[in-house]
């Protein structure tokens, strides 16, 4: 328990900055001025940077890394949109995930998202009528399992804590995980539109 306090205190304190930068960033995603567009725009910058990032993700103590990819869901959500392959987008700059700390460092980015996904849900079904089934698999993450898949990220998280030898590498890239996904998101890649048209965003 000690262990699971004391390196969710460091990643929380650590990475506030950052966390707090990727939310502004991606903020139209529960704001009023939400459009399809700009949804399905960002869609193709989430799906091009898990894409990656979940390539090399592979392995994990404690965790069965293939019922935590979000690529699928992503996948599922561009098509059921309408979003032809050809603006799909594949991230060239992702974080170091050679080392154990590092992936779980980049998980705590990845699942930690599953919770503010909720919130983005319920906004989408409210402001667009996107549902799970229709485009919204990705932000309803886990679904009724979200809370127990969280904590089992938590506990196996705090397990390897306890006997690393470099938790500092941990925090760091979960850092250098929050800062790839803003660079990403901010870049101004083409803004997919429904039924394949594309934009300059």
């Amino acid at each position: 328990m000690q262990a699971e306090a004391d390196i969710r205190a460091r990643l929380e304190r650590e990475t506030r900055v950052e966390h707090d930068a990727i939310e502004r960033t991606l903020a139209e995603l529960t704001g009023d001025t939400l459009t399809l567009a700009r949804y399905c725009h960002r869609l193709v910058q989430l799906h091009g940077f898990h894409r990656a990032v979940e390539e090399r993700l592979v392995s994990v103590p404690g965790l069965d890394l293939r019922e935590r990819r979000k690529t699928p869901l992503l996948e599922s959500d561009l098509v059921a949109l309408g979003i032809d392959e050809r603006y799909w987008r594949t991230c060239t700059e992702i974080p170091r995930l050679d080392t154990t700390e590092e992936r779980f460092g980049c998980l705590y980015v990845l699942e930690g998202s599953t919770l503010g996904g909720r919130i983005i849900s319920r906004h989408l079904h409210r402001s667009l009528g996107v549902t799970p089934r229709t485009g919204g698999r990705f932000f309803h993450g886990y679904g009724a399992r979200t809370g127990a898949m969280w904590r089992e990220f938590r506990a196996a998280l705090a397990a390897h804590a306890e006997v690393s030898e470099s938790p500092d590498e941990i925090v760091a890239a979960a850092i250098a995980t929050f800062r790839a996904l803003r660079s990403w998101c901010e870049s101004g890649h083409v803004l997919a539109a429904r039924g394949g048209q594309g934009v300059v965003a």
